[in-house]
């Protein structure tokens, strides 16, 4: 099913057209033929040996030779066929475009709080890797201001361009690289704005703010026009900041992508960030899998967004076990505003566009319902029905809202009330449009819809209440964006991982642009307000950096296994402390999130420093891995870079920090799921287990109940736990999610190991 599946893919891109398109050739380094002094020098000699074309000549585009062995080129389908049956060519990959996942954190996740861990300045030997937009050197976020020299593991180096030279990066931002090979093949003249800068330098904004969430210095006195004002810092603010940019105004290049990685991984970076999305193709067919997975094996903690594709269910992107995805929350922090409409109704929303002292709240203007509109929607308005007017509009899906926003700008409306519909059905994400914007809930967007429709003159004034910060609300709430799981491509691995703040998140901003990003936006600002996994995904960052430089000698999987094991399901506020913690809610539904929505639950970055215990893996267990979904030698090859053999050991299951497990087997009898820990700690201690979660549905046991380690270094201890449905269960139960809990007996620590049941048919997204 495989091998038909990979040939449909390849036939599907190649015999479209007689044009020429780019592909990366994937080869063995192995079989390179003993004549040629070098992998470039056998590259060049494929390329000449093919069938000539008579609408131009091939050349290559990237030679690769690490985390990957192989180039890029643009070739015609007759070259492609030739490429495809020579000796040492594992695959072809077409080149697509992929895109970024974007639409008060550390205080909210406890590091603005003196504790040990926050005095250990060896955090500065961490060191991220952005593969995004570039940045903007200049800005306050990036400064070296008491950082100690480089890290002496530190390979790479700082690229010239334009508007960019070797003196803009410093002791914060020790490496900058650009990569446009593939974007510009695949776009030519067409993919080059005029204002788009052939550097590191970012002319979008997007690598900018990233690179603040993660490793930004501390900024005082920072803000958005007088929103979220206060210290702005990243997560690790003595982590250095290697970028490299491969994202362009149409879009990035998986062919740069690739050149990205293997600079990453010689440069000597400790942690990537990527907030792009894979596809959901066999991790064989997706080359990002494979670059994670390569990167992942020299040691390099990927983390990576979920996508922005929610709520629908199994929408979440980068699912392979050895990546860390990331679903988007809220902060603690909010921006209200208020409609007063001329009826004495007032509706609550979010602004942070709305200035204290508005013209718009000093008088009644009239309002109009605009449209509904959909992904696929045009912004056609007559000026002469909207100038003068706050204009309503209704989203639904992925809407462009920043362009819904400067098209009513341009056709001279006061200012817009959005409601997102179900992409935030509550109202929670505040955008930075170039007109006055208030966003709302969809109930209260039906409200205003009704008043307009029913009432002769319908009018309205807006007054914003500035920023409320500090317990304004319950959260984290799972933003409605945040993609879902199950994992389409592999149930049993629970995918998003983790939960961190991606909702409504200040970061630092290019110079180039206005913070809405469009041409007619005048306004500069040092820091901006965005959303997405885009936003997420460098918390986890910038927390990995800080488990790195705690644990120096800790891998990948030590680190992914110590943020999920020290997550919570439980909000970080509520109102009645009498109470305890509620549940962490889903926007979209306001019940209780689930694993689909949460993963393992939302970071503690602080707990995840001191974990107490962790599930350890080696590069054999993800090979296991990849022959327990039945992979070919060849694909196998493919994924590790190696000539990888399965273990005959019919008792091994991955070592994941979850179990899931479909309903549909454990209905049918009982299920042993096998997991072993490693202590992480010096000097003995004792574990003992604790299952929670609902009763009467599903039976979870333990074996055994306690795990006693003697303090050898790094000693690993094994447990099993059996699944069964209780005697009296009649019917299957389609979800059923909770965890087992490992309490340290004369400790701090509690090791949490999230357990799900789930219906694969009920759960598929279909």
């Amino acid at each position: 099913m495989f091998h038909l599946l990979s040939v449909f893919i390849f036939f599907l891109f190649i015999d479209n057209s007689n044009s020429s398109n780019t592909f990366i050739a994937l080869l063995d380094p192995l079989s390179k033929p003993s004549p040629f002094l070098s992998q470039k020098l056998w590259y060049s000699s494929i390329i000449s040996s093919l069938p000539a074309s008579s609408s131009s000549s091939s050349s290559i585009i990237h030679v690769y030779s690490a985390p990957i062995h192989g180039f890029s080129a643009t070739l015609t389908p007759d070259q492609v066929k030739s490429i495809r049956k020579l000796p040492g060519v594992l695959s072809l990959f077409p080149d697509k475009v992929l895109h970024l996942h974007t639409t008060r954190s550390p205080s909210f996740l406890g590091l603005e709080t003196p504790n040990p861990w926050m005095l250990n300045t060896s955090e500065s030997n961490s060191i991220i890797g952005f593969i995004d937009t570039g940045i903007w050197p200049e800005h306050p976020s990036f400064s070296d201001h008491n950082l100690g020299p480089i890290p002496v593991h530190w390979k790479g180096q700082c690229e010239s361009g334009f508007k960019f030279n070797h003196t803009n990066c410093n002791l914060k931002m020790i490496g900058a690289r650009f990569f446009s090979g593939g974007y510009d093949a695949w776009f030519g003249q067409s993919g080059k704005p005029v204002k788009e800068f052939r550097s590191p330098r970012d002319s979008d904004g997007h690598g900018t703010h990233v690179a603040s969430i993660a490793a930004g210095s501390p900024v005082p006195g920072s803000g958005f026009f007088g929103f979220a004002v206060g210290l702005a810092r990243g997560m690790a603010p003595r982590a250095r900041i290697a970028v490299y940019k491969v994202c362009w105004a149409s879009g990035c290049l998986l062919s740069d992508v690739c050149k990205a990685f293997e600079s990453a991984v010689t440069d000597g970076v400790d942690i990537i960030s990527l907030s792009l999305g894979s596809s959901r193709l066999p991790f064989y067919l997706d080359l990002l899998s494979i670059l994670s997975f390569r990167a992942f094996s020299h040691g390099i903690f990927i983390a990576a967004s979920a996508g922005n594709e929610g709520p629908t269910l199994a929408t979440v992107a980068n699912v392979p076990p050895w990546i860390t995805t990331v679903g988007a929350g809220t902060v603690d922090r909010d921006f209200p505003a208020t409609i007063h409409l001329k009826n004495k109704v007032s509706i609550l929303g979010t602004s942070i566009t709305l200035m204290h002292d508005d013209i718009l709240t000093r008088k009644y203007y009239p309002l109009h319902f605009a449209a509904k509109f959909n992904s696929s929607s045009g912004f056609n308005f007559s000026r002469q029905l909207i100038k003068g007017k706050i204009v309503f509009c209704r989203t639904e899906g992925h809407v462009a809202r920043l362009s819904l926003g400067a098209v009513l700008k341009r056709a001279r409306a006061i200012a817009m009330i959005l409601s997102h519909g179900n992409i935030d059905p509550n109202g929670i994400v505040s955008e930075p449009h170039v007109i006055q914007t208030i966003s709302i809930g969809a109930l209260e967007g039906k409200v205003i819809e009704d008043y307009i429709l029913y009432d002769e003159n319908p009018m309205a004034k807006i007054s914003s209440q500035g920023t409320i910060s500090m317990h304004a609300k319950p959260a984290p709430i799972v933003a409605s964006f945040s993609s879902r799981g199950p994992n389409s491509l592999v149930p049993g691995i629970l995918k998003p991982d983790i939960l961190a703040p991606g909702v409504n998140i200040l970061g630092a901003w290019t110079d180039a642009i206005g913070p809405s990003g469009k041409a007619l936006d005048f306004r500069r600002s040092r820091f901006n307000i965005m959303s997405g996994t885009s936003m997420a995904c460098p918390h986890v960052s910038g927390a990995a950096a800080l488990i790195k430089s705690t644990h120096p000698d800790w891998g990948p999987n030590e680190i992914k296994s110590a943020l999920m094991t020290t997550s919570t399901i439980h909000k970080h506020y509520n109102y009645n402390r009498n109470k305890p913690f509620s549940p962490i809610s889903d926007e979209s539904t306001g019940n209780a999130a689930t694993p689909f929505d949460i993963g393992s639950g939302h970071m503690l970055p602080i707990k995840a420093m001191d974990p107490g215990l962790v599930f350890g893996l080696e590069h054999q267990d993800y090979v296991n891995f990849l022959c327990e979904l039945n992979y070919t030698k060849k694909q196998l090859q493919i994924v590790t870079g190696k000539k990888s053999h399965c273990s005959n050991d019919s008792t091994w299951q991955l070592n994941y920090p979850t179990v899931t497990v479909e309903a549909e087997k454990v209905w049918h009898g009982a299920v042993v799921v096998a997991r072993k820990m490693t202590n992480a700690n010096k000097g003995s201690s004792e574990y003992k287990a604790k299952v929670v979660g609902p009763k009467g549905y599903y039976k979870v046991d333990v074996k055994p109940k306690r795990l006693k380690f003697s303090g050898i270094s790094d000693q690993s201890l094994s447990f099993r736990i059996v699944l069964e449905k209780e005697s009296n269960m009649h019917e299957m139960k389609n979800l059923w999610f909770g965890a087992l809990i490992w309490s340290e007996k004369r400790g701090k620590h509690k090791v949490k190991c999230p357990i799900m049941i789930f219906s694969a048919k009920e759960y598929s997204g279909e």
